[in-house]
């Protein structure tokens, strides 16, 4: 009796360690196929792309900064 559930404590030691690798590589390939904002910042060692009003409200506002400092020089 001893040797069959030695032999059962085994097999499930064996499914024990086989169900851990392949939890690990479940979340291996889940952290593959979902893209973290991180990841995409490390992607082009860059900021996230602007969009085109976000670039266009940066540089009126930019534009507004200097004609104000040019306008404050003039006096």
């Amino acid at each position: 009796m001893s040797a069959v559930l030695e032999g059962l404590l085994a097999k499930r030691s064996e499914l024990s360690k086989e169900l851990s690798a392949l939890d690990a590589g479940i979340a291996a390939y889940r952290r593959a196929l979902v893209p973290t904002k991180s990841a995409a910042v490390q992607v082009n060692g860059t900021r996230p792309t602007m969009s085109l009003a976000a670039r266009k409200k940066l540089s009126l506002l930019a534009k507004a900064r200097w004609a104000k400092k040019r306008k404050e020089d003039k006096k």
